[in-house]
Formats: structure tokens, C-alpha cells, sequence
């Protein structure tokens, strides 16, 4: 018996088939991959929560410098010498193993000082680094090195101030135009206002109804697709994601760029 083929016009019928059921289905196994990014990046900063907890009641409720959570202060120096700058990518670069004053409570679990969203964003950003050694930074204003909240029992509101949060690299505008953040993912610590005459009188007497006057600012990672978010990097502008962050109370909550200056000392 002769061996019935397909015919084209069946062969045609088939992939275009298979072509609707993928332009139905991609779109939902996108949103599933971004949200199973979104709950290992929280559970990572539930583990910082944890970290903090286990670091305070070690060292009689104190904290150390933000800056050397992730990294020493002399692999810091280290890096610098090496490559004559200073961003949390350039440790990885050269293979200088995490060893900050956290790292002992993470059993250097790598993996947990990279938030996966972030990662795909930095190498579309500088496609030309390599290793990615952390993401997260820790909120500047509690630091024992100013001192400024030198006590994780001196923050007020623990469940409005963030402990570490991932800093926007790239540069944002308001929609008027104005920019949020002087700064992009440059350091291990989130300096939301940096100065050297930094007080908490200043936070006090700052209305947030103010322009806000933001150094570094929370990115927009969360909840929304790639595409926005490299667009958003192209333009300057918002992309209407949000970005996580652990606070002090060890609950991760969901922030945006205009909250940076609000949940870094929980003013009001």
C-alpha cells in the first residue's frame, strides 16, 4: 500500500496551530518566570532580615559601617587598586571572595547577595563587565560609622524603615522632568541623602511633600516586563515596577522610587 504524506495546505494548518498556541502561552510563562525571580529575590532579602537579627544580637544591638556589609573594608581597597574604581560589580571581577561583616551569618551563600531580575538588567546595562558579586545595599543612615543609627534598637519604625533594597543604575526622571537619583548602582550602601552634616534633625525637619533630594533611589524591578524596564533605562523615565525591600521589623515589602527617601528613616 502506498504511504498517505502530509499535504502542505495540513502542514501549513498545523503550524499555524502551533504558532497561536505560542503566542497565547509565551506571554504567561514570561509573567511566571518574572514572578519566580520576584519570590527568590524576597526570599534573599528575607535571609538579610535574618542576617540582622543574628548580627545585632551578637554585637549588643549594634550595626557596622553599611558600606562593608558585603565586602571588607580591605577588599574594598583591594578592588579599587585593581581596577581603579569602585562599583560592587569589581570584587567579582577579579575573584575577591565576599567578607563582610555579614558574610559569616550567610555561610558566604553567594547566590543570596543577587537579585535575579537585577542581574539580567546590570548585563543589559554594562553587557561588557562580567561577574556580578552583590545587588543589594544596605541603607545608609543605619551605620555605625557616622554614627548616625549606630543601634538597630534606635529605628522607630521598624516596619517602615528598609534594611537593604537594590539601588536604581540607571538615571530617573519624575514627570516633570526632574531627577530622583544623582546616583546609580555604585556602591554597596543606598545613600538616599548623603552628606557629611547628615543628621536626623535634617530628617526631621524635611517635609516629603518637598522635592525630594535623592542621591540614590530604589529601582523598578518588580511587576513589570523587561521590555519597560530596558525602555526605562534607554529613556530616564519610570517604567511603574516596583522594587524590594527587606525593613528592619525583617518583613519584605514591595517600594517605590518616590519612597526611597521615606522608608530610609521612616519619616513620618
Amino acid at each position: 500500500m502506498k504511504k498517505r504524506a502530509f499535504t502542505l495546505i495540513e502542514l501549513l494548518v498545523v503550524i499555524a496551530i502551533v504558532a497561536v498556541l505560542m503566542a497565547i502561552l509565551l506571554p504567561g510563562l514570561q509573567r511566571s518566570r518574572m514572578q519566580a525571580r520576584n519570590i527568590l529575590c524576597k526570599s534573599n532579602l528575607r535571609s538579610y532580615g535574618l542576617v540582622m537579627r543574628l548580627y545585632t544580637a551578637d554585637w549588643d544591638d549594634g550595626l557596622p559601617e553599611s558600606f562593608t556589609g558585603i565586602y571588607s573594608r580591605k577588599t574594598m581597597d583591594e578592588a579599587i587598586s585593581l581596577a581603579g574604581e569602585w562599583n560592587p560589580s569589581v570584587p567579582a571581577e577579579y575573584n575577591l571572595k565576599p567578607d563582610g561583616a555579614y558574610i559569616p551569618y550567610l555561610h558566604a551563600n553567594v547566590k543570596s547577595n543577587i537579585c535575579p531580575v537585577f542581574q539580567s538588567v546590570y548585563r543589559e546595562k554594562w553587557p561588557e563587565r562580567g561577574k556580578l558579586g552583590s545587588t543589594y545595599s544596605f541603607n545608609w543612615w543605619l551605620n555605625a560609622d557616622k554614627p548616625i543609627i549606630p543601634k538597630i534598637t534606635m529605628v522607630k519604625h521598624a516596619n517602615r524603615t528598609f534594611f537593604a533594597g537594590k539601588e536604581c543604575i540607571w538615571q530617573m526622571n519624575d514627570e516633570n522632568g526632574n531627577s530622583i537619583n544623582g546616583n546609580i548602582f555604585n556602591d554597596n550602601s543606598l545613600c538616599t541623602f548623603w552628606s557629611a552634616s547628615a543628621s536626623l534633625q535634617w530628617v526631621k525637619d524635611f517635609n516629603p511633600d518637598d522635592p525630594p533630594p535623592y542621591t540614590d533611589a530604589f529601582g523598578e524591578y518588580h511587576r513589570v516586563g523587561v521590555r519597560k524596564i530596558y525602555s526605562a533605562m534607554r529613556s530616564g523615565s519610570g517604567c511603574g515596577g516596583v522594587s524590594n525591600a527587606v525593613c528592619v521589623d525583617g518583613s519584605v515589602q514591595e517600594v517605590t522610587p518616590f519612597d526611597t527617601l521615606r522608608y530610609a528613616i521612616a519619616i513620618k
